[in-house]
């Protein structure tokens, strides 16, 4: 009879330990500042009160402070929190664009810059609250002292498109325009349509521009 060897899973890292709390707190913090956002659109930032948002989140108001602060904090933390989960579905979009299967570098780029429109259409059209929170609101975040935190995140965002994009622009395949101007050129048009979509002056909804939105963007950036 062969023996039988027992088999023990490795014990989790001291990392992978730390990981899954602070998952679980991200997480946590993200519900809230998600009822924080459904309390704003309801009542406007001015009417809200930290208790409905205690009430509708469940928490203390010492939980509340502890995590995010007074209210124009908390209504920080929904503009940034927005902000950065937009991040987060751009960089997806250009990594799929960057594993294309396409070999031609020209067609690689229109695919970038399309990914940037797709990412903006798609995150405002799934977002509409969120995303008129942060057309409308972008002062709170310096009311409530956290702009070298938004800042911070707006450097990371800015040197994503320049590391992707600086490539192909030395190689001539895109406009040599400063990074600012590239990305309104490429999201601005959409960006208008939305404002007006979102306050209800359009009714057509934007998704249904997407396509024409990313082909106007490419024809506005790509080198003649």
């Amino acid at each position: 009879m062969k023996e039988e060897k027992s088999v023990k899973a490795a014990a989790p890292s001291k990392q992978e330990q730390a990981a899954k709390p602070q998952a679980k707190t991200s997480e946590k913090k993200r519900q809230i500042l998600w009822i924080a956002l459904q309390c704003f659109t309801e009542h406007g930032v001015a009417g809200t009160t930290i208790e409905m948002i205690r009430e509708a989140s469940g928490m203390s108001v010492g939980s509340l402070y502890h995590h995010f602060g007074n209210k124009d904090k908390i209504a920080a933390a929904v503009f940034i929190q927005g902000m950065r989960e937009f991040a987060i579905l751009l960089r997806s979009y250009l990594s799929a664009a960057e594993v294309s299967d396409t070999k031609e570098t020209t067609k690689k780029v229109e695919l970038g810059v399309k990914a940037i429109v797709y990412a903006n259409v798609d995150w405002m059209a799934n977002n509409p609250d969120w995303a008129r929170f942060v057309f409308q609101h972008r002062s709170i975040v310096t009311m409530a002292g956290s702009e070298t935190k938004l800042s911070g995140d707006m450097q990371r965002f800015y040197q994503q498109l320049i590391v992707w994009f600086k490539p192909y622009a030395q190689k001539g395949i895109l406009q040599p325009l400063p990074i600012e101007l590239l990305s309104s050129l490429i999201s601005g048009p959409c960006h208008d349509y939305a404002r007006h979509w979102l306050a209800g002056r359009y009714r057509t909804p934007l998704a249904e521009h997407r396509e024409q939105f990313a082909e106007a963007a490419w024809n506005a950036v790509k080198a003649v």
